[in-house]
């Protein structure tokens, strides 16, 4: 799947980048991305990717953490409630 979304993005930040002109939100966090010239491709690519999962993951972990510790404190759950 990682390799998919890889792909997609590139595809995104090709396209964006053969445009030649900056997106109707001119400014966005791709159009800074693009302008970047000390970053290649790839690298360009993967920051986008690791910030889109990053994000996912962690949210998640939060999310299973609490549900986890609240299970284990039911003073806590039953003050929450």
């Amino acid at each position: 799947a990682r390799c998919e979304i890889h792909t997609i993005v590139k595809a995104v930040l090709e396209e964006r980048s053969n445009a030649g002109e900056p997106s109707r939100n001119m400014g966005d966090f791709l159009d800074v991305l693009i302008s970047n010239t000390t970053l290649s491709v790839d690298e360009k690519v993967s920051l986008v990717v690791d910030l889109l999962l990053g994000g996912h993951e962690t949210t998640s972990l939060l999310i299973s953490m609490m549900v986890y510790f609240l299970g284990h404190s039911p003073s806590v759950l039953k003050q929450l409630r």
